[in-house]
């Protein structure tokens, strides 16, 4: 399908904290929106081509260790507009896709 309608959100970036090659997929919500397939080395950031107004409902991940590749787990919605996520290690073998929240998003009390 390839071609994404115009205008659009921010391209999603993933950023990879972990030291760990990642690689996954980008799911759109519409069949109008092709979803996008990644690979990110350890410590750097992954930008997708831009996704018009395409929503995103999931990103997966799989975390190449020495001790084989870990399924992490993915970040799931009904359809965000949000672009900007992070591979982080949660525990010893497990990792998880998480939204980035900047201070300046974040509500004040």
């Amino acid at each position: 399908m390839g071609n994404r309608p115009g205008g659009g959100y921010d391209p999603i970036q993933i950023a990879n904290s972990t030291p760990y090659n990642a690689f996954g997929r980008i799911e759109y919500a519409s069949i109008f929106c092709s979803d996008d397939t990644y690979s990110v080395g350890g410590g750097n950031t992954f930008t997708a081509p831009g996704r018009g107004v395409c929503l995103l409902t999931k990103i997966t991940a799989t975390v190449v260790t020495p001790s084989g590749n870990i399924e992490a787990e993915p970040y799931t919605s009904s359809g965000t507009s949000f672009s900007q996520f992070a591979i982080i290690q949660v525990g010893v073998n497990r990792f998880q896709v998480t939204r980035i929240v900047t201070a300046a998003s974040k509500k004040r009390k």
